[in-house]
């Protein structure tokens, strides 16, 4: 489950296969039944309950997975693996949802009315103490078996050793979730299912990798269904796609490498960067865009223009069949003039692209990014040319950076004048190479606890610098605007961090996100998004959510 997408056949297919109740034989529920009393245990050796008892109780119906999730901002962003986790399953018989904690008006008590057999949550590093904490809450008012997926847990695994966790996924989970539940269902063992560590008999069951999905085009396109109950989502014209998994580089700060590594020693050899045939993936957009309002397509590939060969068989394509503006992500020394004319002819209207740092020689040598500014800034023109915006993402507070060197990532961004300069604060993920530099260099604490955000501290700096970084931060994008906000901020930086900052970062970054860049619907489904998201803390302060 971590970054998992999954594709394949329309939703309509999907939900038609979601009732369907598969036979079990008597042996299956004979042979579960003597597992729990004469062991007290399920086959998989977890201790009996209520919620295991329940599970075995119910092997002759559909096995039911419920995915809870905290949205992370204000942008109607759809959650891409959880949504192909949710067609997988259902696509092999079994029922799954969606509740969103921020929007669900009475989490607990939907979570109790729908009764799961499973809960799943896909946690990143930073949020894995939200999740504990909603576990144990959810369990005052339902049993269920626990999984957690993502980054968190596979570059972190021993938060399986918390209490409130009964199984980690590792990796994609589109074929480990479904063995998963088929197994529940037929009250079979499960304790070796790749990709999962399992409790078992008060110890942990460490199950290898297993080789990557490589044929993309047999897994469902990602259930959209499961977000109609939520009216932002159902109403928002800009829609999310995944046309490949993977990355082909090796940035010292990202999960890619780890993730390669992980794979080729675990499971073996196979691609890691596989991509969906077009035919595939204009069938998913034409798809979403006769089911549901659709005016801007995203596609949230971690590189979008990584096959050459490809990018000019899916323009000719989206042109001749779909035609709607569309966004995606690219890579500066990967741009030509045929690669831009490739987009244009598709009717890209945005292109996001890393800068990270202006500094050529941290960006080289910390961040791994083999590039100059010359390409960055080249590839900036030729995105002007052809009259396509951009974005540029940026990163401030990184190691052996100091703030005069943050102020060259500002300069470079000038050049390539974008139509908005999104930026993080340097964010040293577990287990990352870039993480464990930090740690052998003094940077960081081994100890560190991991922020939810990137937009709030940053974890390497003390003192006036971490202050100059937090709130350079805030000013970066306006910056790049205005020469005179440039030199009012090296002052402003140094004052105390406060909500004004804040607000004016927020309300720069909104505007440009839905006027620019289009990011953003800007519809009335954004403003019934952020109608619901201002009754998320009372919703919280009743204990109807968390």
């Amino acid at each position: 489950m971590a970054c998992p997408a999954s594709f394949g056949r329309g939703h309509e297919k999907t939900n038609q296969t979601a009732n369907v109740t598969p036979k079990v034989s008597k042996i299956s529920l004979i042979q579960a039944f003597i597992a729990i009393f004469r062991k007290g245990k399920l086959p998989c050796g977890l201790p009996r309950d209520k919620r295991l008892f329940n599970s075995a109780l119910s092997l002759e119906q559909t096995m039911k997975c419920l995915f809870v999730y905290k949205t992370a901002s204000l942008d109607i962003t759809d959650p891409m693996g959880i949504m192909c986790l949710i067609a997988n399953v259902k696509k092999h018989g079994h029922q799954s949802d969606l509740f969103l904690t921020n929007l669900e008006k009475d989490l607990f008590k939907s979570v109790k009315e729908y009764q799961p057999d499973v809960i799943g949550f896909s946690v990143t590093s930073g949020s894995e103490n939200y999740y504990l904490e909603l576990i144990r809450r959810l369990r005052k008012h339902v049993k269920f078996i626990s999984i957690m997926g993502g980054p968190h847990p596979t570059f972190f695994p021993e938060i399986i050793e918390k209490d409130e966790v009964d199984i980690i996924c590792r990796g994609e989970g589109d074929e480990a979730l479904v063995e998963l539940l088929d197994r529940l269902q037929e009250g079979k063992e499960y304790s070796d299912i790749r990709n999962l560590w399992v409790k078992k008999d008060g110890q942990v069951v460490k199950n290898p990798m297993r080789p990557l999905i490589q044929d993309l085009d047999s897994l469902p396109f990602p259930d959209r269904a499961s977000f109609l109950k939520y009216y932002a989502y159902a109403h928002s014209s800009v829609k999310h796609f995944l046309s490949s998994r993977g990355c082909p580089y090796d940035c010292a700060y990202c999960f890619n490498h780890m993730l390669k590594k992980l794979y080729r020693d675990e499971a073996g050899p196979g691609q890691y960067c596989r991509l969906r045939s077009v035919e595939n993936v204009i069938r998913e957009v034409e798809d979403v865009k006769n089911n549901y309002p659709l005016k801007i397509v995203y596609f949230h590939d971690d590189l979008f223009i990584m096959n050459k060969t490809w990018l000019k068989e899916f323009s000719a394509a989206y042109k001749a069949r779909v035609g709607l503006p569309m966004i995606c992500y690219v890579r500066a020394n990967l741009v030509n003039e045929e690669v831009v004319q490739c987009l244009k002819e598709a009717n890209c209207i945005t292109i996001a692209m890393g800068v990270e740092s202006g500094n050529e020689e941290i960006r080289k040598t910390v961040l791994k990014r083999n590039m100059t500014n010359e390409q960055i800034v080249n590839a900036a023109r030729l995105f002007h040319k052809y009259g396509i915006s951009i974005m540029t993402q940026n990163m401030v507070g990184l190691p052996q950076e100091t703030i005069e060197n943050a102020y060259e990532t500002i300069q470079v961004n000038t050049e390539i004048k974008p139509a908005y300069a999104w930026v993080s604060i340097f964010q040293p993920y577990p287990r990352t190479e870039l993480h464990r530099f930090c740690i052998e260099k003094g940077y960081l604490d081994p100890t560190h606890k991991q922020h939810a955000s990137y937009q709030v501290e940053s974890p390497i700096n003390t003192g006036m610098t971490k202050r100059e970084f937090e709130n350079l931060h805030k000013f970066f994008a306006l910056s790049i605007e205005s020469p005179l906000v440039r030199k009012l901020s090296r002052s402003l930086i140094r004052w105390p961090n406060n909500i004004v900052f804040n607000v004016i970062y927020r309300f720069f970054k909104g505007y440009t996100h839905i006027v620019r860049l289009k990011m953003s619907s800007g519809e009335i489904g954004f403003l019934g998004y952020l109608w619901d998201l201002l009754g998320y803390k009372v919703r919280r302060h009743l204990g109807k959510t968390y």
